[in-house]
C-alpha cells in the first residue's frame, strides 16, 4: 500500500485522473460484458425451457390422442358387435316372415283352388304383394307354383258371392 501512495505522489494529477477514467471505463465494459453474457444465458435457458414446454405439450397431446384412439377402438368393437347381433336378428325375422308368407299363400291357395275354384281380384292382389315380399327376401320354393295356380284361376267379383274365408 505504501508503494501505491508513493506512486500517486509522484504522478501528475492529470495522469491519475486519466487512470481513474480508464479504470472506470474498463469497469463499465466488464459490467456490460457480464450483463450481455447474462442475457445470452437467459436466452439459451429460455429457449431450452420453451423447447421442453413444447415437447411436454406435444407429449400430452399425443397421450390424449392415444387415449381417444383406444376409446374409439372400444366403441367401434361394441358397435360392430351390436351390428352383428342385429344382423342375426334381422336374418331371423326375414326367415320368420318368409315362413309366414308361405303359410299365408298356402292357405289362400288351398282355399281358392280346392274349395272355391275361383279367386277375386283383391285376394289375388294381396297374394301377389305378399309373394313379391317373399321373393325380395330371397324366398324360392313351391310357393311360386302355388302363385301360378292362383293366377290361372277364373276371376270373379267377390261381392256377387257370399262366402266366408277364415284363411284371410
Amino acid at each position: 500500500m505504501k508503494d501505491l501512495v508513493e506512486l500517486l505522489e509522484k504522478m501528475p494529477i492529470t495522469a491519475i485522473i486519466t487512470v481513474i477514467i480508464v479504470l472506470a471505463a474498463a469497469l463499465k465494459s466488464v459490467v456490460e460484458f457480464f450483463k450481455w453474457f447474462n442475457e445470452l444465458l437467459r436466452g439459451v435457458v429460455a429457449k431450452e425451457n420453451r423447447s421442453k414446454e413444447l415437447k411436454d405439450e406435444v407429449d400430452k397431446q399425443f397421450q390424449e390422442n392415444e387415449e381417444r384412439i383406444v376409446a374409439l377402438e372400444e366403441s367401434n368393437t361394441q358397435t360392430m358387435q351390436r351390428i352383428s347381433d342385429m344382423s342375426g336378428k334381422i336374418d331371423l325375422l326375414i326367415d320368420s316372415d318368409k315362413d309366414d308368407i308361405k303359410s299365408f299363400i298356402t292357405r289362400q291357395h288351398h282355399y281358392f283352388c280346392y274349395q272355391l275354384g275361383w279367386i277375386d281380384d283383391y285376394s289375388l292382389e294381396c297374394c301377389e304383394r305378399r309373394f313379391k315380399h317373399y321373393k325380395d327376401e330371397g324366398g324360392n320354393s313351391f310357393i311360386e307354383g302355388f302363385m301360378l295356380e292362383l293366377r290361372a284361376l277364373p276371376k270373379q267379383d267377390a261381392s256377387t258371392h257370399s262366402f266366408h274365408n277364415d284363411n284371410q
